[in-house]
């Protein structure tokens, strides 16, 4: 039987973290570098490489971390109960997903396509109503929102697996539980998973150097409101619904 850690334990890792292993911006603006001098690609593929690029780092960076504490996540594939909270994310990253689901193979991105169209379609009520609550002002907007059990727009309900992973939202990638399974499946919002809450800034701001850098070289939007895209903040099933970029399903 596996042991896992208590909530005591990740008190005291998370003091730790907090204390020893907050990490720098290094990794994210050498990534920067990097992509810039390295890579062949230009403009709106370019872009779209290095945001699933910085991604990747924010996952580097957690396991880097994981590392200096000893801890490994208890999430496995087929948990879903966190694909029930509320998403809020930024529309520029909403239209990167995007653009990378265009790009896909045209039985995935078709596949993806139809999915969302469905899920527009069946949640359309729930969407409009807890989409409508301020997160900003409504300080249990959370508890709300995941009370109503509406699922990320992302979730395959039937397999509870998230049909564009590699691409999820920074949230999804940040949020991550150490102790028993069971306490997400007992408890709406549970005291015991941990946020590596303070990877987003650096990973927006990296994303957000990078877009600026490449938009004003090419004096071309490539479809991005500029800097308003990088800080309006939504919930994603909305932010998804607006995009109308995204190419009709086959």
């Amino acid at each position: 039987m596996k042991n896992y850690l208590n909530y005591k334990d990740m008190v005291d890792i998370c003091n730790e973290i907090n204390e020893q292993h907050i990490p720098s911006e290094d990794a994210f603006l050498n990534k920067i570098d990097e992509l810039f001098e390295h890579t062949n690609l230009e403009g709106k593929e370019l872009i779209l490489y290095s945001f699933k690029e910085l991604l990747k780092v924010v996952d580097s960076e957690i396991n880097n971390i994981e590392k200096k504490v000893n801890i490994s996540p208890s999430c496995e594939k087929g948990c879903a109960n966190c694909c029930y909270f509320p998403i809020i994310t930024t529309k520029l990253e909403a239209k990167l997903m995007i653009g990378v689901i265009n790009r896909m193979p045209d039985e995935r991105r078709n596949q993806i396509a139809n999915h969302l169209q469905t899920y527009f379609t069946k949640h359309h009520d729930a969407i409009n109503k807890l989409c409508s609550i301020n997160f900003e002002e409504v300080s249990d907007f959370k508890l709300q929102y995941i009370s109503s059990q509406l699922p990320c727009p992302l979730l395959n309900v039937e397999t509870n697996e998230c049909i564009a992973y590699e691409i999820r939202p920074l949230p999804c990638r940040t949020y991550l539980n150490y102790c028993n399974p069971i306490v997400c499946k007992d408890d709406f919002i549970p005291s015991e998973p941990f946020s590596y809450e303070f990877l987003r800034d650096y990973y927006i701001e990296a994303l957000n150097e990078l877009v600026q850098t490449i938009l004003y070289e090419d004096h071309d939007d490539y479809g991005i409101q500029y800097p308003d895209d990088v800080f309006q903040v939504d919930y994603l099933p909305t932010l998804l619904k607006n995009e109308q970029f995204m190419k009709k399903a086959k």
